[in-house]
């Protein structure tokens, strides 16, 4: 992930260039998508097949790639953005076997363009932490932080990740537990210190998001609820809110639209050499 993950509205990706053609095959660009450093844009096909030959080139496999058009080194393709969220695929990986999101993943994604507390009217966060509600365990909380992972990350394997945000959490429990019987801790005490350890442990994996990160995983526990209780909750809201977020209408456009572009014939597709201008 780099400072370019969160694009900052539609003003990221020049708007104006939608009639251009795809420069590899010189035809309307179909699932369009971008290099994370020069911002060019290509058919998401394209790119990765000219990725793919580029890397058969080469006796190593690459880290970035060098732009096409303007030969700036980037490190992944940035593609399915929807003015709220886009998946990212990097360069280092097998450019045929990317991490896709699953539809969950992505309506997780998306909640975090949401304000913060979007849910505080309706779960009592306060009284969680009042009545040590977070010494009792949560069956569901690993199956929603390897969920949370994956979308922040985009990464399918977040198997060391989990389990060090859940040894960090159970030792921070045991701790405090052991120190209630040898002194009286405010829950205003723990809910901070609990915040902060969270934080150091999960910062260096999910970076900018951190902050709301920590605040989400607060609000799961705190509801109390399983998995699938809690986002048919968080869903509601999120339509009562924008009924485009989250929508069955929506997501059967999104859907109709996405098998149409697989129907779609590909272009003429002409192959860059590397060093070609």
């Amino acid at each position: 992930m780099a400072a370019k993950e969160i694009v900052d509205g539609s003003n990221s990706i020049d708007e104006g260039s939608d009639r251009d053609p795809c420069p590899i095959c010189l035809g309307t660009i179909l699932e369009e998508s971008y290099l994370d450093t020069c911002f060019h844009k290509f058919c998401f096909k394209c790119i990765k097949q000219w990725i793919k030959v580029v890397s058969s080139k080469v006796s190593k496999q690459l880290s970035s790639v060098k732009c096409p058009l303007c030969k700036t080194e980037n490190l992944s393709i940035i593609h399915n953005y929807d003015g709220h969220s886009f998946d990212r695929h990097y360069i280092s990986r097998n450019i045929t076997d990317g991490f896709v999101l699953t539809k969950e993943q992505r309506y997780r994604l998306q909640c975090y363009y949401t304000e913060p507390g979007f849910l505080a009217d309706v779960f009592d966060v306060p009284r969680f932490w009042k009545l040590k509600r977070f010494l009792q365990p949560n069956r569901s909380l690993e199956a929603w932080l390897r969920r949370e992972l994956q979308a922040l990350m985009q990464d399918e394997n977040v198997d060391i990740v989990l389990h060090h945000l859940v040894g960090v959490t159970d030792s921070f429990c045991k701790r405090i537990e052991q120190r209630h019987k040898q002194e009286a801790i405010s829950a205003e005490t723990i809910q901070e210190q609990f915040k902060s350890v969270v934080s150091e442990a999960a910062r260096p994996f999910v970076m900018a998001r951190t902050d709301r990160f920590v605040d989400e995983l607060e609000l799961f526990l705190a509801s109390g609820l399983n998995m699938e209780a809690y986002d048919a909750v968080y869903k509601q809201r999120l339509r009562l809110n924008n009924p485009k977020v989250i929508g069955a209408g929506n997501e059967a456009r999104e859907e109709e639209e996405a098998e149409n572009r697989r129907n779609r014939a590909t272009p003429y597709l002409f192959i860059f050499d590397e060093d070609s201008d």
